[in-house]
């Protein structure tokens, strides 16, 4: 596809400079698109944030392991008996 476009001089050269050696024109447009359409993607994204009313809750802490749990009561159920 071909298309003429108009940008600014100053902020092109900067962006060729970035590029480093051995980057052209056609590449750094080439990114710049690709990075546009991952930003707006992610912003989409992120806007949707958890809008789907058929979500399930999901749980924001780690459950106890079962080990830690039995321990606990066990030392509950001593301290209980010896009192």
């Amino acid at each position: 596809m071909r298309l003429t476009v108009t940008i600014d001089d100053d902020l092109f050269a900067k962006a060729v400079q970035m590029t480093g050696p051995g980057g052209n024109e056609a590449d750094l447009l080439r990114e710049v698109i690709n990075t546009l359409v991952r930003t707006q993607a992610a912003r989409r994204l992120a806007a949707l944030g958890g809008t789907w009313s058929g979500m399930a809750d999901i749980p924001r802490r780690r459950p106890e392991p079962e080990s830690s749990r039995r321990n606990v009561t066990l030392s509950v159920r001593l301290a209980g008996i010896r009192a």
